[in-house]
């Protein structure tokens, strides 16, 4: 699919310290001015409260958490006054947080306190904002996932799946990442200096970036910039600090060379990521010198002005890329004294005027993620035709983990008209995964890599998968929890850092792209129940582009403390598990299928949805699996008479009442259809499938279709 849909920017919006929109920030980079001060965004004791952070103006504590109204300020400064976007992507890593660290301190109880927690909260006010009824994505990279989700925006533009992407990023300060940083000894105590001689570390900070990215600007609307190329890899090296020579960061930007068609000598600036502290710095001047030799582009960190915006930071930095093209502007490395010789580089030392065609913007993060986007001056070259048909996909190969164990205990419980959900037990993670690996994890991460072990031994195959997707509504919890506890507990003064490390939602992806030695993008989506859903769409359209296959996997950790707070499903029944699968293009091989139909909000929009899908041939289905969460139990009655006009005389069975109630449930029950397609009945109430093909529809805030057939 590549070549098709093209990515023009025609909207910027921005907020960061020192800066509440896009005006103040082209000041901001025309004459720069360090806007670090002492934490008042949370409580800071002690020495700590001495830490300097790039903090947003304003913004105190009102209705909506910090990082959503941030975002919507920058989204709506994106938008502006033009169409409205069909589709949503934003990378976050802290959501809520804020709020729920207030809530937990004060010992509440009460769910309505946690119900911003959710990282997919954040994409959630931005559709409400603007309307949205397309797909609405939740990305979380650690500090590439602004730029991670304008890689995915790029690729559903291509694709056809939408014209008019809003993409970019937000995060807010908030204790957990600033105590996290700090236990690793990478808070720089008078601001960061990124790549000077004596750096000591990062600034925490926050703020939010967007791009609204038009496959054809609507008349009248200039384009500023073009997005041309993105690049995704994974180090797969250590849980935090970067491979030593720099060799993901390379691959990242060579991948988004070579997607732009754009060789290293064009490109004008690069903007690093450079974020202070001395191992990121010494990396990344290594892999640039590896992409561009001994010729280097000008160069710069921007953090030395904005501090590190987290997940916000590809988003931001993505417009001070569209602001380098459209001024001819190259960015200062604000902050730097003396530039370390051990690097030899050359960073831009003031604002320059000079001519500015090609940007090349990276953005690392933690799990070893990196992400490169290619950005250059628009061009009128006629984009050519996209499509909206994305491959069908074989099942290579399929693992899953319910409460009764694996895929065969799974099926014979519900073979013997038993229910399967409940507690993963705990001898099936060391069935499935080296102890070595799981001697020390939590509860997510030894399940994801039990999931993904099977599932990759399963196929047959030696070799790294392509592309790894992830979904996880809630992510690490019990790690979430564990820092948070004795973080309060001490005052402010002392946590895990382990716990600070594990505890963001692409962790246990990294720790599976380590166990498989996987170099690949790798993605993870935090998008509530959606997140299966998104990880496979995401995997098709890798193998659209060329991928030779995909391991996609889905997965939720019960925590007693917080699961029940935060997930409503959770609170009535203990239950946990999830899915993995290696998807390969269909070649015609026996087995099952799998393919992503669509998504769409539920209210007033689902009828649309579920048209589609039935367009003609309704009869083509055996059953229905409809996933309802128990949070929207409302919806049941409509639902199913919407449903039962659809598809008439197609069975309807709620596959929840039989795998129970977590956020990553439809992972499972696309496992078991997968298993039902092949033996030609579903373990269901024993529900026989002459045709081999089964709808899975979840419905919810909003609602997504999968088809699995043979």
């Amino acid at each position: 699919m590549s070549g098709g849909g093209r990515a023009y920017v025609t909207g910027i919006g921005a907020v960061c310290a020192g800066a509440a929109n896009v005006a103040a920030l082209r000041q901001l980079l025309a004459y720069p001015k360090r806007c670090f001060q002492l934490p008042t965004a949370f409580p800071a004791n002690g020495p700590t409260a001495q830490l300097p952070v790039a903090q947003v103006a304003g913004f105190d504590a009102n209705g909506l958490p910090r990082t959503h109204r941030i975002a919507l300020q920058a989204a709506r400064e994106a938008v502006g006054d033009g169409p409205l976007p069909d589709a949503i992507v934003v990378g976050t890593t802290t959501g809520g947080i804020l709020t729920t660290e207030a809530a937990l301190q004060a010992g509440s109880g009460d769910p309505r306190d946690y119900r911003f927690h959710g990282l997919d909260t954040v994409a959630q006010a931005l559709a409400a904002a603007f309307n949205v009824d397309g797909p609405v994505f939740t990305v979380s990279t650690a500090c590439s996932s602004a730029a991670a989700a304008v890689s995915v925006a790029q690729a559903l533009l291509r694709a056809g799946l939408a014209q008019r992407v809003l993409a970019g990023g937000a995060d807010s300060l908030s204790r957990l990442t600033f105590h996290g940083f700090r236990q690793l000894q990478l808070v720089a105590p008078d601001g960061c200096k990124p790549l000077d001689v004596n750096r000591t570390g990062m600034t925490v900070g926050e703020g939010a970036g967007f791009l609204f990215l038009e496959s054809k600007p609507e008349q009248g609307r200039r384009a500023l910039a073009e997005v041309v190329g993105t690049g995704l890899s994974c180090d797969a090296y250590h849980a935090t600090s970067p491979h030593p020579e720099g060799t993901g960061a390379a691959l990242a930007m060579r991948r988004a060379l070579a997607d732009a068609g754009i060789a290293p000598s064009s490109v004008s600036y690069v903007n690093l990521h450079g974020t202070g502290t001395p191992d990121n710095d010494a990396a990344e001047a290594r892999a640039i010198k590896q992409v561009f030799g001994q010729k280097l582009p000008a160069l710069s960190s921007i953090k030395g002005l904005t501090g590190h915006t987290l997940a916000a930071a590809g988003g931001l930095e993505a417009v001070v890329s569209v602001i380098a093209l459209d001024e001819n502007l190259l960015p200062a490395n604000t902050g730097l004294e003396n530039v370390d010789p051990k690097l030899a580089v050359s960073p831009v030392l003031e604002p320059t005027r000079a001519t500015v065609d090609v940007v090349l913007s990276n953005s690392f993060g933690f799990g070893g993620n990196n992400a490169s986007l290619v950005l250059s001056k628009p061009t009128s070259t006629p984009a050519e035709a996209a499509t909206a048909e994305l491959p069908t996909l074989r099942i290579a190969s399929v693992a899953c983990l319910t409460g009764r164990g694996t895929v065969g205990e799974t099926l014979a419980a519900l073979n013997a008209g038993e229910f399967a959900g409940g507690l993963v037990p705990e001898g099936a993670f060391a069935k499935a995964a080296p102890a070595a690996f799981i001697r020390r994890l939590k509860r997510l991460p030894r399940l994801m890599l039990a999931l993904a072990n099977t599932a990759h031994l399963g196929s047959g195959t030696r070799s790294a998968p392509d592309f790894l997707a992830v979904g996880t509504a809630w992510g690490p919890l019990a790690e979430t929890q564990e820092f948070l506890r004795k973080l309060f507990e001490s005052n402010d003064q002392f946590s895990s850092p382990m716990d600070f490390i594990g505890s963001v939602s692409n962790a246990p992806a990294g720790q599976v792209a380590l166990l498989l030695g996987a170099q690949c993008p790798n993605l993870t989506f935090s998008s509530a129940d959606r997140s299966f859903e998104q990880a496979l769409l995401s995997a098709a359209l890798a193998i659209a582009n060329g991928a030779r296959n995909a391991l996609v996997l889905a997965a939720e950790a019960y925590e007693p403390r917080l699961s029940p707070l935060l997930d409503p499903d959770a609170a009535a029944k203990p239950c946990d598990g999830g899915a993995a699968f290696v998807l390969v293009p269909d070649d015609g091989a026996p087995g099952a299928r799998i393919r992503w139909l669509g998504e769409t909000v539920s209210e007033g929009a689902a009828s649309a949805l579920l048209a589609r899908v039935a367009q003609g041939d309704p009869g083509r289905f055996d059953v229905v699996a409809l996933g309802i969460p128990a949070a929207y139990a409302s919806l049941s009655r409509h639902a199913l008479t919407q449903v039962a006009a659809a598809f008439p005389n197609c069975p309807v069975l709620p596959y929840r009442d039989w795998l129970g109630q977590h956020a990553s449930v439809s992972a499972t029950a696309a496992a078991i259809a997968a298993e039902g397609v092949v033996a030609g009945a579903l373990p269901f109430a024993k529900t026989p499938l002459p045709r081999r093909r089964v709808l899975l529809l979840q419905l919810g805030r909003r609602s997504t279709a999968v088809e699995v057939f043979a």
